[in-house]
């Protein structure tokens, strides 16, 4: 009985394998958008493994949606080798729609990416310290008009970042990517 059922599970693993190339392979991405995030206060440091920031400008364009940051609120959980950040941000879209944009990413940088930071330089991955910088983007808002935009996550990939000491002022700016199988 065990030897049947470890035939079974060997044979149901095998499949598995075979199949996971040809799920991912046709995974396909479309550039469909850009969000900009003012940065305009230093980040505060919480506790030894946490801070937290607060924004208050910006912009996102996603396909036709249009929509103007109003208030952000950012919690980084520093890790041994990489930074989670979660952002929540209040929107309006352009046809005056409150709605939500949530934001989780995973920052992997090095001493060079804080003292960049911190002097307001623009860091442009992969360089300037940070060598990877993804998350995933959610919104969500009451437009009939963009009611669409409920119901995709889409893949943001961060394109610079400058800290608030910057002459031209600070900024996150993300592509926006949508994910189709």
């Amino acid at each position: 009985m065990h030897i049947l059922f470890s035939k079974l599970l060997i044979g149901v693993v095998s499949i598995f394998i075979l199949m996971l190339p040809t799920v991912f392979a046709k995974t396909i991405s479309e550039e469909v958008g850009t969000v900009i995030v003012g940065l305009k206060t230093p980040i505060t440091v919480v506790e030894e493994a946490q801070a937290i920031n607060y924004m208050d400008s910006g912009s996102v364009e996603l396909g036709d949606a249009k929509a103007k940051v109003v208030s952000c609120i950012e919690k980084f959980s520093f890790r041994k080798k990489s930074i989670k950040v979660d952002l929540r941000c209040y929107i309006v879209m352009d046809d005056k729609a409150p709605g939500m944009m949530e934001y989780v990413a995973i920052l992997i940088g090095n001493e060079e990416l804080t003292k960049n930071f911190d002097e307001g330089k623009s860091i442009l991955p992969p360089r300037n310290g940070l060598s990877h910088w993804y998350g995933h983007f959610e919104f969500k808002t009451s437009s009939e008009k963009y009611s669409w935009i409920n119901d995709q996550i889409y893949l943001g990939k961060g394109i610079e970042m400058r800290g608030p000491n910057s002459s031209k002022g600070g900024i996150a700016r993300y592509k926006l990517y949508k994910l189709e199988n």
